[in-house]
């Protein structure tokens, strides 16, 4: 069990991990945006092959997005759940 200087410790470094990992949801938001973008102007300028690339890398950026997001929810959530074992008269969350 942690004390509650090691539980304040950990949910501030949780929450810095979660603001870098929030600058990489946002770079990787652009990047779909630019390759749908590139998808689009290759298929209505006649350039195939640039529209299926834009296409191929639009989608797996936006699920690698997806899955970047997700780890911030679940990071936040986990963040909450520290600071709330810390309050008077709570129960610790329990493990499994």
């Amino acid at each position: 069990m942690l004390t509650t200087k090691q539980a304040l410790d950990e949910a501030r470094r949780q929450e810095k991990a979660l603001r870098t990992i929030s600058g990489w949801r946002t770079i990787l938001f652009v990047l779909t945006a630019c390759f749908v973008a590139l998808a689009a102007w290759g298929f209505t300028a006649g350039v195939i092959a640039a529209g299926i690339a834009g296409v191929v890398l639009g989608l797996a950026f936006m699920v690698l997005t997806m899955v970047v997001h997700l780890s911030i929810v679940r990071g936040q959530k986990n963040v909450e759940a520290i600071l709330a074992s810390l309050e008077p008269g709570s129960k610790a969350p329990s493990e499994g």
